[in-house]
Parts: C-alpha cells; sequence; structure tokens
C-alpha cells in the first residue's frame, strides 16, 4: 500500500495513492489493558477491606522511603474526586497513552513491607499521564456546540492516518471511538483493509476496515495483559484511478459508522512531558515505586 509523506499530527503531501486489494499490518508495540479509574471510583484514595489504596501507599512510600510528607490521597479525594461526574470521566486517556508508550506493570513489587499490586502500579503510573497535553492529534473533538462535524474526523483524513502511521511506520495510535461528546479512548495496534472498486463508478472505491483495539474492559484492578477487541468501519473515498493506484480526493462513512467512527485520533508521540492533575504526585516517585529509575 501506497502512502502519503506525513508530519506530526498533519499530512503534507496533497495525494492518498492506494491500489485495490486487502491488507494488513501490525504495529511494533502492543497495547496493554487496564482498568481506566473512573472520576466517580474511590479506588484511587480510599482504603478497601482492610487494604491500603494505591495512593495511600505512595504516601507511605514517600515517607518511610524518601522522608517527605506527602498527601496524595487526601488531595484526590477532595479536589478531583466527583461522585456526581459523567458515567464516562475517568483516566482512559491516560491509560490508552501510557499503554503505547510504557512497558506494562505486570507484576506485584514489594519496598519493605509495602507490597503495590499490579492494579495500584497501573493507577500511580496512569495518574502521571493524565495530564499530558503535548500529543498530536488528527480531527476535532465533538464538544456537544451546535457547529461540531458529526462526521469528523473523515474518512479518508483517518484513512491517510491509517496508511502513515500503522501501514508505514508501524506506529500504534489511539482513536476516541465515540463521534459524540462522550471520550472512549482506544489504542490501536492491528488493522485490516480492503479497498474495492465501485463496479460503476470509476470515481468511487468502497472501504472495510477493521482495527484491533486493547480495552479497560477488565474484570479485575490486577489485570494483566491485552483485552483485545475488534472495531469495523466502512467508508467511500473517492478520487480518480492512475494506472493502478487511486488518487484519494475525499471520502464519506457508509452504512452503520455514518453514526459509529471515531471522533478524533490521537498520533503516538515520540517523547511526553509526563504530568499529574494531583500535585502532590511526583514523576520521579512513581518511577522510583516502578523501580524505573
Amino acid at each position: 500500500m501506497e502512502e502519503v509523506t506525513e508530519g506530526r499530527g498533519t499530512t503534507t503531501r496533497k495525494n492518498l495513492l492506494l491500489p485495490e486489494g486487502e491488507f494488513s499490518a501490525e504495529a511494533t508495540i502492543k497495547p496493554w489493558s487496564s482498568w481506566w479509574f473512573p472520576t466517580v471510583d474511590d479506588f484511587l484514595f480510599a482504603a478497601k477491606n482492610g487494604e491500603l489504596s494505591p495512593l495511600q501507599k505512595y504516601d507511605l512510600y514517600s515517607s518511610t522511603f524518601q522522608h517527605k510528607t506527602t498527601t496524595a490521597a487526601a488531595y484526590e479525594r477532595e479536589k478531583l474526586y466527583d461522585a456526581r461526574a459523567d458515567s464516562w470521566s475517568g483516566l482512559c486517556f491516560a491509560w490508552a497513552l501510557a499503554s503505547i508508550m510504557e512497558p506494562e506493570p505486570n507484576k506485584p513489587i514489594v519496598h519493605g513491607s509495602l507490597r503495590f499490586k499490579v492494579g495500584d502500579l497501573k493507577a500511580l503510573l496512569l495518574k502521571t499521564y493524565e495530564a499530558v497535553t503535548d500529543t498530536p492529534t488528527v480531527g476535532d473533538r465533538n464538544d456537544g456546540e451546535w457547529n461540531d462535524v458529526y462526521a469528523d474526523i473523515l474518512p479518508h483524513t483517518f484513512h491517510r492516518v491509517l496508511v502513515v502511521e500503522l501501514f508505514k511506520n508501524r506506529r500504534p495510535f489511539i482513536i476516541d471511538r465515540d463521534p459524540g461528546h462522550e471520550v472512549w479512548n482506544l489504542p490501536v495496534y492491528k488493522a485490516i483493509t480492503k479497498i474495492t472498486r465501485d463496479t460503476r463508478a470509476r470515481d468511487v472505491v468502497h472501504v472495510r476496515t477493521v482495527l484491533f483495539v486493547a480495552t479497560p474492559d477488565v474484570k479485575t484492578y490486577d489485570y494483566v495483559g491485552a483485552n483485545v477487541t475488534t472495531r469495523e468501519y466502512t467508508y467511500d473515498l473517492n478520487g480518480a484511478w492512475e494506472g493502478r493506484r487511486f488518487v484519494v480526493r475525499g471520502g464519506v462513512w457508509t452504512e452503520n459508522s455514518r453514526w459509529d467512527h471515531p471522533d478524533f485520533v490521537v498520533l503516538r508521540p515520540n517523547e511526553v512531558k509526563r504530568a499529574s492533575f494531583n500535585p502532590q504526585i511526583d514523576v520521579e516517585t512513581v518511577d522510583a515505586i516502578l523501580k524505573r529509575e
């Protein structure tokens, strides 16, 4: 499959050139799954069944091993927790980004008498990704405003990202799977796409693309591995044939994808400046807990 020349967050060549046929590609990085810690969930700061929460363990680690007093659990409870938050609000973007940037915390880690379970470690790691802002994005978020474009991201732009990021560079990327105002981020690591000529209109090709994504739909905080599902999209691309290559000019979502398609795409950055909305959480301390110093 031929591709465009790209810039991070943009595409710079005028034309996307596609041959007819079926193609597949898989990223060199496979994302991992984690619970996404909804804003209405008190798991991050509240002890359960006699066991400290992840942020209570963080505070105890800070005082015990770094001789530094932190109040991460109290800050989370008083400033960030919201029992009336939207049901979809949480750390799904932090998880999706961390899962394509970091190795998976896949076993408990012990520091003295402190035992951090897998769920604790993932929670702490995700908290260092929740305030990341320097990520290249393609498409605009639907905020529910009157002038938001429901069809965005447009399918020819989406397919350009697919070709450049996954098929050419073998990089995973993130989609918001909901074209409405809710945000549900999923990391994409594999795709199969089929491009078929229209039998009557020479200026149209039909495309069916299946994305393989990791999901946060896990039944335990300590889940290890990738809980994988697929998302299927159909769309028509319009343009013109130049020999065996189709020069793409535009596109429209078709069938169920007219109302069920990605809202925007986040590209995997080369590096990020990790940050938390909780000022009591220090990235270096989290890395020390994870033994990634």
